[in-house]
Formats: C-alpha cells, structure tokens, sequence
C-alpha cells in the first residue's frame, strides 16, 4: 500500500494493525494477537521472499517468486506504488525452494514475478534469468520451467540460446504489446518501441519455431486515434499471437494516465474492443488449425474414467490447452507427462490422440488393457 493509504487507514477507528502485501505471511500472527500491541508498517527489504513454499494442493505445477515489485512506471499502472521498487530473490534461495518443490513431487515450475525481466538486476547478476533457468533444470525431478508474463527486452542472445538447447524450458511467452502505435506507447511510459517490440518477437520466431507468444493489448487508451488502433490491430496480425488478453483501457487513481486528455467514451472502447475480439479469435483460430498433427508433450491436469475410454485434459510444453481421448480402456494418471498427437481443435482448445509414454519414475504413463 502507498503511504497515503496507510495513514488514511490508520484513522479508521478500530484499524488495530495494518499488513501491507510484502508482509501477508504474517496475517495468521497478527490475528492471534502475537503482534497487535504494536504498529508498524510493512517491511519493503527482501523478507518478502521469506516465506517458504514447499507444495500446491490440487495441483500439478509449482508456482516460485522470484521477483517483486517494478521499477517501470507505466503511466496507466498503480503496482510500482503499491509493491515497491523492484526486489530480487537470490539465486541460491530460487534453487533451494526448488529443490524442495521437486523433492515435494512437482515435476514443472512456474517462475513468477511483477516484472521478471527485472529479476537480477539489483543483485548485479549477469545474464540473471537464462543462468538461472540452466541451473533449475539441472535439479533432479525438474521436467519442465515455464515463465509467466516477461518483457520483449528479455528476449536476448543467451537467453533464446537457452531455450533452444534444452526442450525442458516451455516455448511459451507471455509478453504484452499494450499497443501497436509508438505514440500511444509513449504515453503509456513503456520503454519500448513498436519496432523494437515485432524485432525480438520475429526473432524468436526465427530461432523457436514452435513457441508459442500470447501477449496483453489495452483498447481504447486516452488519445488513441483510429489510426493508433488500426496500427495496433496491423501488429496483432503480423505476429499472429495464440492468444491476446484484451482489456478495455480503465482509469486508475491516483495514475498518471487517468490526468491525461482524451479520454474515450465507452461507446467507442467497446467497439474497438468488439473489432479487436473478432480478429484475435480469427488469428487464434489460424493458428491452432497449424498445429493439427504435431506430436506434443502434456502435463495431465485432471482425468475422468468412462466405460469404454479415458479422458483428460493438460497443458503441452508450448502453452497448448490439450483435451486427451483414449478409446481402449486404460489409465491416463493425473501429473504424469505423456505424448499425443493433436488432430483436431474445438474452439479454442485442441484435442490429441494418446501416445504410450514412459516417465520419469519408470512406469507407464498409460497402461492399456
């Protein structure tokens, strides 16, 4: 929280203790008294990383922060205000936390943060994210590393390098556009250009051919013109994105965006989000009827037994939804890893045919009677 919500906060009668987001591990603490004698703000130190994560019931992937907070300032954004400036865990607490998730069972880990591309730098680490990434696979019962949302300057020599070397690392990128017009991007604050931004994701293209790139758009931001938007629809087009998130542009306090002028009706952001939405699905659409007939690698996520056959459904490596068809009764087992073959899609999932695959443990992945 700002410091001007903690002191509007702290007047609220009855406010006892106020626990900022760095500090939320401690909220069981709080509320059994073993802290209300006394107030004291949220620490900002890297004690955000303090506490320890060693499972995720229910699920079949680990979640592990690493990075929090941004040092970006986007003119429409209120993180930066609200998490701080940007704080990296250190890399021998990433790979211990690790090794527990493995020891725990998990077989794929998701690398979180506010802004990943910034892990590291406060540490001084060269090449932070791509060594980092080499050192987690290398982590007995580590199959898969999958990252959440990264910026288009990550997209460096080494760090495709890296993905291209080790098939263990998901070629699947989350990276947001926001906009397609240069002059729209500088009122937003972000620190790159349209050309910048289609360079890196051509090149990973080039050298990644089957990763997949989702990316984030804001329709309808102060002052964008049709021309903006147009240019923004011609770019989600040339790179043919698997999926755009698409947000109608929302006002923030207390942002720099939300003082601008030209700010557009509602009318005419839901039109344009109405325009976007068409063309995305179409390209979407496109884009997984190429993937019929590649061979794939799925993370089983939940699977349901029926008299003549066996379903299930999972994430492939490349960021794929996959719903999984065995006719011939059999066993598919929820977190296992197994092979399919994708031969059809049903909206904006695929459906595959199953492969026998052997996994990590030595047993078969789908025992077929």
């Amino acid at each position: 929280m700002t410091e001007d919500d903690r002191v509007r906060l702290d007047k609220i009668p009855g406010v006892v203790h106020l626990i900022g987001n760095e500090e939320k591990h401690r909220i069981a603490e709080v509320v059994q008294g073993a802290a209300l004698l006394e107030k004291k703000p949220g620490r900002k130190s890297r004690d955000i990383f303090s506490l320890e994560v060693s499972g995720f019931a229910g699920r079949t992937r680990a979640f592990l922060k690493i990075q929090d907070g941004c040092d970006s300032f986007c003119s429409y954004c209120i993180l930066p205000y609200l998490r701080g400036s940007s704080r990296s865990r250190e890399p021998e607490a990433v790979i211990d936390e690790a090794r527990r998730l493995a020891a725990a069972g998990f077989m794929e880990l998701v690398l979180t943060g506010i802004h990943l591309r910034q892990w590291a730098r406060d540490l001084g680490v060269e090449d932070g994210l791509a060594n980092l990434l080499t050192r987690l696979r290398q982590i007995d019962g580590i199959e898969r590393i999958r990252l959440s949302s990264i910026g288009e300057g990550a997209f460096s020599d080494s760090f495709l390098r890296a993905f291209g070397l080790d098939e263990g690392l998901c070629r699947f990128f989350h990276v947001p556009l926001q906009s397609g017009s240069d002059r729209i991007l500088e009122r937003m604050r972000r620190d790159y250009t349209v050309d910048e931004f289609v360079a890196a994701m051509e090149r990973t293209r080039d050298q990644l051919p089957k990763a997949v790139i989702a990316t984030d758009v804001i329709v309808g931001f102060p002052g964008e013109t049709e021309g903006d938007f147009e240019q923004t629809l011609s770019i989600i087009e040339r790179l043919r994105f698997q999926k755009v998130h698409l947000f109608p542009y929302s006002p923030r306090p207390r942002t720099v965006a939300a003082r601008l002028d030209g700010h557009l009706s509602p009318e005419v952001r839901q039109r344009r989000m109405e325009q976007a939405r068409q063309l995305c699905d179409d390209v979407q659409a496109a884009e997984l009827d190429r993937r019929i007939g590649d061979r794939v690698r799925v993370l089983v996520e939940s699977v349901q037994q029926h008299p003549d056959r066996v379903t299930g459904e999972g994430l492939s490596r490349e960021g794929l939804r996959v719903d999984i068809e065995q006719r011939r009764t059999g066993l598919l087992r929820r977190g296992t890893e197994v092979a399919v073959t994708i031969d059809q899609r049903h909206g904006a999932r695929l459906q595959a045919r199953m492969e026998p695959v052997t996994v990590r443990d030595g047993d078969p992945a789908c025992q077929i009677s």
